[in-house]
């Protein structure tokens, strides 16, 4: 989940900061851990504010900066919680607000969090394309945007099976086989098979060298050299869909 903290007062930030991180740390072994980003003004926020499933917002440094800030996110179509925490302005006596806006009231504390953000991963799953894969038996959605790659199990029971590894350090052994994996990854852009029978998600590629691709996480791929700069050329494009 990506959450913004909004909030001019550099030390109350922090402090939200270090809370949600610990609540981030509950999550650690899920595909739900939490991407923290944190800003003290309304023009970097403003940047790229949809990506966020939940915002924690105070900016009091003038007064009508945060209905400014509202007004903005209407224009540009923002439908996620937006936890408005009143301080030096109070917050609940703003006219017609949105119905993502919640009221909650400093300082901030541990204790609404884990409500908070439930409502965060509501929003997860009302926005995230997930993949249909097979874990004991059953189809399991697994969110597209989190998937780094996938490689055959080194499972001696689940021979010719893969696992796929996610973001935050989860592996799902699946029961899928090569060519149910390739039928559910192909038609997405940012996944390649680059060797006989490793698939990865080019947003998730740190590098492309001349016999090896290096992950996010540090994971190595050997790739021929003959193909190298065919996916050199394909993360430069996968990246620039991402800026």
């Amino acid at each position: 989940m990506h959450v913004a903290v909004c909030d001019d007062n550099v030390a109350d930030r922090k402090h939200l900061e270090r809370l949600l991180s610990r609540e981030s740390d509950k999550r650690s072994g899920t595909p739900n851990i939490l991407y923290i980003e944190s800003f003290g003004d309304k023009e970097h926020f403003l940047k790229n504010p949809l990506k966020y499933n939940i915002v924690f917002m105070d900016m009091c440094s003038r007064e009508g900066l945060v209905k400014e800030i509202i007004g903005r996110l209407d224009e540009m179509g923002f439908n996620a919680p937006l936890v408005l925490y009143s301080s030096k302005y109070d917050y609940t006596a703003l006219k017609n607000l949105p119905p993502y806006v919640i009221h909650a009231k400093k300082p901030y504390i541990p204790d609404p969090l884990p409500e908070f953000l439930a409502l965060g991963d509501k929003n997860v799953l009302g926005n995230v394309v997930t993949l249909p894969v097979h874990i004991n038996g059953m189809v399991q959605p697994v969110p597209k945007d989190q998937l780094m790659y996938a490689v055959p199990s080194d499972n001696p029971n689940a021979s010719g099976k893969y696992t796929l590894f996610i973001s935050g350090g989860t592996a799902l052994e699946t029961d899928d086989d090569i060519s149910a994996i390739r039928q559910i990854l192909e038609p997405h852009d940012e996944f390649k098979l680059i060797n006989k029978d490793c698939f990865v998600n080019f947003k998730y590629v740190s590098i492309v060298m001349p016999f090896t691709i290096i992950m996010l996480d540090y994971r190595a791929f050997r790739i021929s050299l003959f193909n190298s700069r065919k996916f050199k050329m394909h993360k430069a494009s996968i990246d620039s869909t991402m800026t």
